[in-house]
């Protein structure tokens, strides 16, 4: 038995599939594909899918990862992922397929891209730009105090690492690094909300994408 993370894209309408729905699609697709997988044991075997992260529904990603273990070991990367690709949906692909390098743990901050179609581009990057280069970002979370959750007002301005914007006509790019890890990873779709709100813009269209994943020392994550 050997181990394998599987690296994939989410994009398009896959974009709205659930994390829950997401197990299924892999499920049915390694079925398809006639995958040795490797089950859990005890009384209800489960198949192995270990992600190192859940993406949010309706935001799309160039960079999402899996671990699945083979029960062949003589079953190669390169058949794995032509197998797959063969029998997944339109907007989930298979990019490589390799040995786990690093943890989930391991995971430090995220790039996304936010584009908005906007009519006047100039004038809501100076919008943004005065948001956040600004004291604070503030939304509603639930906060968990021991086994009880409360609406508290956090500011999320400090999870953004490093931003930057890029015009292209009339569509807007916002590119974000920010934070990713286990206990302190940014809700982009709440940013996205909160910057809009506190920049007060109209947008004919807005799509998230998530670019890459880095390490501590800002390594791609493998």
């Amino acid at each position: 038995m050997r181990e394998v993370r599987l690296e994939y894209t989410k994009l398009g309408n896959t974009k709205y599939i659930s994390h829950l729905d997401l197990n299924r699609v892999f499920f049915r697709a390694v079925r398809r594909a006639e995958i040795p997988l490797w089950f859990t044991e005890g009384y209800n075997p489960k198949p192995y899918f270990k992600y190192a992260q859940s993406l949010p529904l309706g935001v799309e990603s160039e960079c999402e990862c899996v671990d699945i273990r083979l029960t062949d070991d003589n079953y190669s990367n390169s058949l794995l992922k032509e197998k797959l690709n063969a029998v997944l949906p339109e907007g989930i692909r298979i990019l490589r397929v390799h040995e786990p390098k690093m943890k989930a743990n391991d995971i430090y901050a995220a790039v996304y891209e936010i584009a908005y179609e906007v009519e006047h581009p100039e004038s809501v990057i100076k919008k943004m730009d005065t948001v956040l280069s600004g004291d604070a970002l503030y939304v509603t979370k639930k906060v968990k105090h021991g086994r009880k959750k409360s609406d508290e007002d956090v500011d999320i301005l400090p999870n953004v690492i490093t931003y930057a914007f890029e015009q292209k006509e009339n569509i807007l790019l916002l590119k974000i690094l920010a934070t990713a890890e286990q206990n302190n990873t940014l809700n982009v779709f709440l940013f996205a909300g909160a910057l809009e709100k506190k920049a007060d813009f109209d947008y004919a269209m807005r799509n998230i994408r998530k670019r890459c994943v880095v390490n501590e020392n800002y390594r791609y994550f493998k």
